[in-house]
């Protein structure tokens, strides 16, 4: 419970930090608040489904791909224990793509 927790804030903390980003950008570069508002949602839809795909694309094993990568870029063999902290290394990056696609999805309501 207490790693989900703090997988979960450092996800907002994340978030947080790329919506701040993304609306000082917005406000030297565009000028109305309707306009604001659009690009914003746009831009943090955009970035949250990146995270995702970044996140899952990390998360994903497969013994073909990994077999591949092995030869390929001469990385270390999979094994239980690497896909395991490939996996927690991905975990922020999903729960930080879920935030910015709801919190853009919530900008866009307004």
């Amino acid at each position: 419970m207490k790693t989900v927790l703090k997988v979960i804030l450092r996800s907002l903390l994340y978030s947080s930090i790329v919506i701040l980003i993304n609306l000082i950008l917005i406000i030297f570069i565009t000028g109305g608040f309707n306009q604001i508002l659009y690009n914003l949602s746009f831009l943090m839809l955009f970035e949250g489904g990146v995270c995702l795909v970044v996140g899952g694309a990390a998360a994903l094993y497969s013994p073909i791909g990994a077999k591949l990568n092995e030869m390929i870029f001469h990385s270390k063999p999979w094994n239980a224990k690497r896909q395991r902290e490939v996996e927690n290394q991905a975990k922020p990056w999903i729960v930080t793509g879920i935030i910015l696609i709801v919190a853009a999805l919530i900008v866009s309501a307004l």
